[in-house]
């Protein structure tokens, strides 16, 4: 599916005043389109630890539009362009892997991780595409307690400085917990064999020294 980021530093930056600057795109997005916020707050601090960045500045916020059909990409994107000038609109070729229980205008529970990367120098983009999508989705799932996931793929052609963007959301506990992020609470010898299976997977597609990491709450508004 066709869908926009709108990724924002701005630590000053709170639910209400996002929700108030978006509501005139709000009104008039189509029908199709699925809207939500992903803010850093008190909430997802509890997982500041997890965070990376390689490449700064991390965001403080992440404006989603999802499902925009192909006609009205240009007039959407415009949109969010002027109403958050400072923003970094990114136009992604969006997959829905795990879709967590939303409830429209609540907190989603637990935190989204949002990471941004770039694909290994020494592999292409198709190489890179089906690795991460066609090989390294079970892995994600089976060795982490994910239970939402989108795979962004950064479409071609636009200048940023990564090729990918995902969200996943865990559970809170997982903040504070790797045996609870890595689905292996009490048992220590299948954290291991989570951890290092996760990452010899991720060192197949991933740039290492361009990860950057941050934990957000997640608010659906449409």
């Amino acid at each position: 599916m066709n869908a926009l980021r709108g990724l924002i530093a701005d630590p000053e930056l709170t639910l209400a005043a996002l929700e108030d600057v978006l509501r005139p795109l709000t009104a008039e997005l189509p029908e199709t389109c699925g809207l939500r916020i992903l803010i850093q707050d008190a909430e997802s601090a509890v997982a500041a630890g997890y965070t990376q960045c390689a490449q700064p500045a991390l965001p403080d916020a992440c404006i989603c539009i999802d499902d925009i059909p192909n006609e009205s990409i240009q007039s959407v994107q415009l949109a969010l362009r002027n109403l958050f000038p400072h923003a970094l609109v990114v136009l992604c070729e969006s997959r829905l892997v795990l879709e967590p229980d939303w409830q429209l205008g609540e907190r989603t529970p637990g935190t989204v991780q949002l990471c941004t990367f770039r694909h290994k120098q020494d592999i292409d983009r198709n190489e890179f595409v089906d690795i991460w999508r066609d090989d390294h989705t079970s892995v994600a799932i089976e060795t982490q307690s994910t239970f939402g996931y989108f795979q962004n793929l950064v479409c071609e052609n636009q200048e940023t400085a990564f090729d990918a963007i995902v969200e996943e959301h865990f559970p809170i506990t997982a903040a504070t917990s790797a045996e609870v992020f890595f689905d292996a609470e009490g048992d220590p010898q299948k954290l291991k064999h989570n951890v290092d299976r996760m990452m010899q997977s991720c060192a197949r597609f991933i740039q290492q020294d361009t990860i950057n990491v941050v934990h957000l709450s997640e608010y659906k508004i449409l």
